[in-house]
């Protein structure tokens, strides 16, 4: 890996599923009791993930989730291993600020879990609009191939944490890592 490195100050945008919270045992578990799909957290391998058991994709079970679950579905999620450690590193240097996509609704909900969880952050955007490239930043985290390609076509450092569904291909010059230790690597704390 090749390190970009930040100015001290800098911000740090990241995001929530994927990311800070682990989505993917979640959702499993819904698929698996609604459904009877019987999948694993590595089966969903695409982002638009299609069963035919799901009248849709995946995207609107999540949806789904968000606006009728959320307490279960957020609520329930356990913390990325590290991250709480690496963001307090992180923010010794950068800003850390979260830009989720989840649904405004749920943003207490979101907040009680980092503040639970212990995961430190400097602010949390009440509004993220569909290009997370156009939020006020330095650099992004994200487990979505087409958030990172954004913000790196906006001038950001761009970190894909990987995921059975990320496509490091489609945001070509972002840092793709696996954990939370990568990224401090990456940055230098």
């Amino acid at each position: 890996m090749t390190a970009h490195p930040l100015s001290p100050g800098s911000t740090l945008l990241v995001d929530l599923d994927g990311v800070v919270a682990d989505q993917l045992p979640r959702l499993v578990t819904h698929l698996n009791e609604e459904f009877s799909l019987g999948v694993s957290p590595s089966d969903i391998d695409e982002w638009s993930y299609e069963h035919p058991a799901i009248d849709g994709h995946i995207g609107d079970v999540i949806t789904e989730l968000m606006t009728e679950r959320p307490e279960w579905y957020f609520g329930g999620m356990d913390p990325t291993p590290g991250v709480a450690d690496a963001l307090g590193a992180l923010r010794e240097e950068y800003r850390v600020e979260i830009a989720t996509h989840r649904v405004p609704e749920t943003h207490d909900v979101s907040k009680a879990w980092l503040d639970e969880h212990g995961v430190p952050y400097d602010e949390f955007h009440e509004k993220v609009p569909r290009d997370k490239g156009a939020v006020p930043g330095d650099a992004l985290i994200d487990d979505y191939h087409g958030n990172v390609a954004n913000a790196l076509d906006a001038g950001k450092a761009g970190f894909l944490m990987r995921q059975p569904y990320s496509d490091p291909a489609a945001c070509d010059g972002a840092h793709v890592v696996d954990s939370w230790d990568d990224v401090r690597n990456l940055l230098g704390v």
